[in-house]
């Protein structure tokens, strides 16, 4: 079996919920790389758990799109699809421009709470992230603005939608992050983006959303010259 770190579960949280998190977290930062394979049997030995909370957590990642489960061989890491990059990029560009045409429906107390979050949000971009470790301190931020974006969609299920259905776009991310995709330059789309949303010229968000959504599809060209073995068309 791929060798996977240790989990310290608590009792606070399913274990099956703490056991996807964890191997989708693994997944996403390529810890454990594409066309990684492991058992329903040895994970449940690894974490010590019964296989059903371990069978739940691989139901879950399956429908992530982000492992194939066999009967009777195993589960294996999917590799990075291109075809689902481009599909997720067109739904995630979809809701979030939706959401920006929702804003005229937003009393003013609502549009300015997302304001003020939004202006938080990019300030703790600019002075909290470590560039030692983007990992950990840029990209919940970056998943954070985007997060409170989709919130003037007033609707509950936009943010998740998108969340459920990007694991192979969030692969792209962490290994573009630094190189191919500077920071610097990732945080001036992001306060290019609040201010033609405080100028009120909503056409010029969604046009400056679809340029940031797009940009990963041209990423990955260059990231996949270092990583052919782990794409797939």
């Amino acid at each position: 079996m791929t060798e996977i770190p240790k989990l310290k579960l608590n009792t606070k949280t399913a274990i099956s919920d703490q056991i996807y998190s964890f191997l989708r977290s693994l997944i996403i930062s390529t810890k454990i790389t594409p066309g990684s394979s492991f058992s329903e049997n040895a994970l449940s030995a690894h974490f010590s758990v019964s296989r059903q909370p371990v069978r739940v957590a691989l139901n879950n990642l399956e429908h992530d799109g982000l492992i194939s489960v066999y009967p009777q061989k195993g589960t294996v890491v999917k590799k990075i699809s291109i075809k689902n990059l481009r599909q997720v990029v067109f739904v995630r560009s979809s809701l979030e421009c939706s959401s920006i045409d929702n804003i005229k429906n937003l009393s003013v107390d609502k549009f300015a709470s997302v304001i003020k979050k939004l202006k938080n949000n990019i300030r703790d971009q600019e002075k909290k992230i470590d560039r030692d470790n983007l990992a950990q301190t840029f990209l919940p931020l970056d998943d954070k603005f985007h997060e409170i974006i989709c919130s003037f969609s007033d609707c509950e299920m936009t943010w998740p939608l998108i969340q459920s259905v990007k694991g192979h776009l969030d692969r792209i991310r962490y290994l573009s992050l630094g190189n191919e995709s500077p920071v610097e330059s990732l945080i001036e789309h992001h306060k290019t983006i609040f201010q033609a949303i405080e100028d009120y010229d909503y056409e010029r968000v969604k046009e400056l959303l679809r340029e940031h959504h797009n940009e990963v599809l041209q990423t990955h060209i260059s990231i996949k010259r270092k990583y052919e073995q782990w794409f797939e068309e």
